[in-house]
């Protein structure tokens, strides 16, 4: 990715195995780069003033306490600075994300989360949008996938794989207005906000995997 700017991660985790473990996906990742580390809320707030990344990323293993203070830290910190776009790794994201999310997160992950699954995370939250993907959702893949047509199916396959809507355009000999119905469609009956949504809901299920 020569030229082009790669989007900087802080990561906050308190233990130096998992820390280490994310450091390895993210920066595997050409488009990603981890500019630091710190091990809890102070550590970060002091990192995030100097080295402004675009993600900070809060590794927590066993509580939301742990999520709000670190992200209080951050949020402490950031005069005059942008607020900072922090993505929360929790073990238990239902039962903790009204309490999260008070505390100005904007995106939430499951800690199983999957390196396809974080990396994209990553790329969606340096965008300034917000991520928030339960652990658990209403019927399984199987399930979901049955509200939709073939032509349907055939299109989310394509749409997970990264191809464009012109790109699936001319693989199904489709216009460009009926891929994008097709879209529109199976985003609502699936539940899904976007594209990245859309793969990370897609490697959840088994559907696609990291070589297709």
């Amino acid at each position: 990715m020569s030229g082009t700017a790669r989007t900087k991660v802080l990561l906050v985790d308190a233990h130096p195995i998992s820390l280490t473990g994310l450091r390895t996906i993210l920066d595997g990742c050409p488009d990603l780069h981890v500019v630091g580390v710190a091990q809890d809320g102070g550590a970060a707030a002091a990192r995030y003033r100097e080295l402004r990344p675009d993600v900070v990323i809060v590794n927590t293993h066993s509580s939301a306490a742990e999520a709000v203070d670190s992200v209080g830290s951050l949020a402490r910190s950031h005069p005059p600075l942008p607020a900072p776009n922090v993505l929360v790794l929790l073990n238990n994201v239902d039962a903790a994300a009204a309490e999260i999310l008070q505390a100005g997160v904007k995106g939430l992950l499951s800690s199983s989360s999957s390196s396809q699954e974080l990396a994209a995370a990553v790329r969606l939250m340096a965008t300034g949008r917000s991520l928030l993907i339960p652990t658990a959702r209403a019927g399984s893949g199987d399930s979901l996938l049955e509200q939709l047509t073939d032509r349907e199916i055939e299109v989310f396959r394509l749409l997970t794989r990264g191809f464009s809507n012109a790109e699936i355009s001319t693989e199904l000999t489709l216009s460009q207005s009926t891929v994008k119905f097709h879209i529109q469609k199976l985003m609502e009956k699936l539940g899904l906000r976007n594209r990245v949504h859309a793969v990370i809901f897609a490697y959840e299920k088994n559907i696609i995997h990291a070589s297709s």
